[in-house]
């Protein structure tokens, strides 16, 4: 059942007392001006395109909308791990929506399992467009030649053809995703045997990356072995073009003094 419409304004100075002595927690939410949404945890203003919303269904369960489209007020938290750990943890979510919430215990794998299957989904929709090919030589080709935007590494390829690969794309200065295996690139892109792939520019590109910064606040692009060897290597947040921030800064003040 689809939680029920309510889309008026929140107060976004209200604040909400803990109870016993735990400090007051601001509760901060719904939008501000232009793209900016109130990172309940922080009270912070930040671009959606960091942040992962959520409603709450008539039943009081909490439910995940990556793709912010759901009717009901939107209650946003920074996409990261330690982010909503706080949130539940500090049961932020029940003092932003003025009522009982309900988080299951698999909220955290199921947020982290959907920020997955959505970018696999984006890349299956450029693969149809032609904005993806795959193959060793075509890959090495387009990366070399500039078009590439993104190297695409199955985790669990050769290592042998993959550090080519890596080594083209570090001289070219584009971003590496290696988070998933090649049964998952390959049922993703509809072809057997995924294993290097090359994400095209073209109109994909700017929503792809946007996705990879948000699950890179769930687990690395790449694999940490990857890296060895590498003098200094970018991290997965920067790889993506998104300054994201520190886990403290995402949850902000974790003893409640969050910004007025």
């Amino acid at each position: 059942m689809s939680p029920a419409s309510n889309n008026e304004p929140a107060e976004l100075t209200h604040t909400d007392s803990a109870s016993g002595d735990e400090p007051e927690v601001a509760i901060l939410c719904e939008e501000t001006p232009g793209k900016l949404r109130r990172d309940i945890a922080s009270g912070q203003s930040v671009d959606t395109a960091r942040l992962i919303r959520f409603v709450v269904a008539p039943d009081g369960v909490l439910t995940p909308d990556l793709l912010q489209k759901l009717p009901g007020r939107g209650l946003w938290v920074a996409s990261e791990r330690a982010a909503l750990e706080i949130a539940i943890k500090r049961n932020i979510f029940s003092k932003a929506a003025k009522r009982q919430v309900k988080t299951t215990p698999d909220l955290l794998p199921l947020v982290h399992d959907l920020l997955r299957r959505r970018c696999l989904d984006l890349l299956g929709l450029a693969r149809r467009e032609g904005g993806v090919i795959n193959g060793f030589e075509k890959v090495l080709s387009s990366v070399k030649s500039g078009k590439a935007a993104w190297l695409i590494e199955a985790r669990d390829g050769a290592e042998d053809g993959r550090n080519k690969l890596l080594a083209a794309a570090r001289a070219v200065n584009i971003p590496v995703a290696g988070v998933f295996s090649n049964d998952e690139l390959s049922l993703a892109m509809g072809q057997e045997n995924a294993i290097h792939a090359a994400l095209l520019g073209g109109r994909r590109v700017q929503r792809w990356a946007a996705e990879m910064a948000r699950l890179s606040g769930f687990e690395p692009l790449t694999p940490p072995d990857w890296l060895r060897g590498r003098s200094s290597e970018p991290s997965s947040s920067e790889a993506v073009g998104h300054k994201k921030p520190s886990s403290s800064e995402a949850v902000g003040r974790q003893d409640g003094e969050a910004s007025p």
